[in-house]
């Protein structure tokens, strides 16, 4: 594997979306295309989980969640407590290659205020959608965020046998807004 650099970026943005090795984002903003990444934009909606009554959250059996949706409009500001996780979404919806993963990082100048979106980094080749983030507070003191803000860089690498898939398929294929989720355990041990 190896990081795709700005001008192999630049080249597989300017593919056809039918070309299976095309690169797909968009809104695409030329500053954000960096030398070795692309940063991504905060989303519009928001998923908070609801308190449950019961001391624990079975995450194997599928305890039932539940999750408040919030949508911020332009110019709104999303308040985010001290502590407190919140699923969010890229502005940007994404399109890689069959020959392309990617890895999501919280930007460094997002990271020192103690907001991390990087639970969940990895991105297959052949994703379709908008990111779900994972953003959790980890600070101290209340922070506000704001949508369309820069928050994470997209870093592409280059699969050296990449796999023939011929159908998209999974738990997430195509999301728009964050997604929380599934009840049920998808791999029993």
């Amino acid at each position: 594997m190896s990081v795709l650099s700005q001008s192999v970026i630049r080249d597989r943005l300017g593919l056809q979306v039918d070309d299976r090795r095309s690169l797909v984002v968009t809104p695409f903003i030329e500053s954000a295309l960096d030398a070795d990444s692309l940063d991504l934009r905060l989303g519009h909606h928001f998923l908070f989980p609801r308190l449950h009554a019961q001391a624990a959250v079975d995450t194997e059996n599928g305890t039932p969640r539940s999750e408040l949706s919030v949508h911020i409009p332009a110019g709104g500001d999303l308040v985010l407590p001290a502590h407190q996780t919140v699923l969010g979404a890229t502005l940007e919806f994404i399109k890689l290659p069959f020959d392309v993963s990617g890895q999501i990082l919280t930007k460094s100048s997002v990271a020192r205020s103690f907001l991390v979106i990087e639970t969940a980094p990895w991105i297959h080749p052949n994703y379709r959608g908008c990111l779900t983030l994972e953003i959790a507070n980890v600070s101290n003191s209340t922070l506000i965020l704001h949508p369309r803000m820069r928050i994470g860089q997209l870093i592409l690498l280059s699969i050296d046998q990449p796999a023939e898939i011929e159908d998209l398929s999974g738990t997430y294929v195509g999301p728009v807004r964050p997604e929380a989720p599934p009840n049920q355990m998808l791999h029993r041990h």
